[in-house]
């Protein structure tokens, strides 16, 4: 079972801002022309994030500034437009990037727990480990 876990965010921002904001933290538009930072906000704003949100790339950015997919995306956009691709083909190439899976973490790590205290069952698909050091 996979599962997609969305954590509140306090928005500092009016909730909407992300329609007309065109500064995004950790996006770089210092080498696009003007013509180029006008195709970059149009697809950022209605190309979805693939993060598992139902956001918008730009919506994405600006509710949850954190989330590094949405930055992954906007920081693609900006570098084909600046190697000279076309909306189009950007936004074919974003089109194949949200039929891939929200990421995950690496693989899974095994922490020998044998003899350990533990609650739940042995075959438990997770399995939280707590370490602590009173001293």
């Amino acid at each position: 079972m996979t599962g997609v876990f969305c954590l509140g965010v306090s928005i500092a921002q009016a909730p909407d801002s992300w329609q007309t904001a065109a500064d995004f933290a950790g996006l770089d538009q210092g080498g696009l022309s003007a013509q180029q930072k006008h195709a970059l906000l149009t697809l950022i704003r209605t190309e979805g994030c693939n993060c598992g949100c139902t956001f918008k790339i730009a919506e994405c950015r600006v509710k949850d500034p954190k989330c590094g997919r949405s930055r992954s995306l906007a920081a693609m956009v900006a570098r084909e437009l600046q190697d000279g691709k076309s909306a189009d083909s950007i936004r074919a190439e974003l089109k194949k990037k949200m039929n891939e899976a929200p990421p995950v973490l690496d693989e899974a790590v095994s922490i020998p727990i044998s003899g350990a205290p533990s609650k739940g069952p042995a075959n438990a698909r997770i399995t939280l480990v707590e370490f602590s050091d009173f001293q």
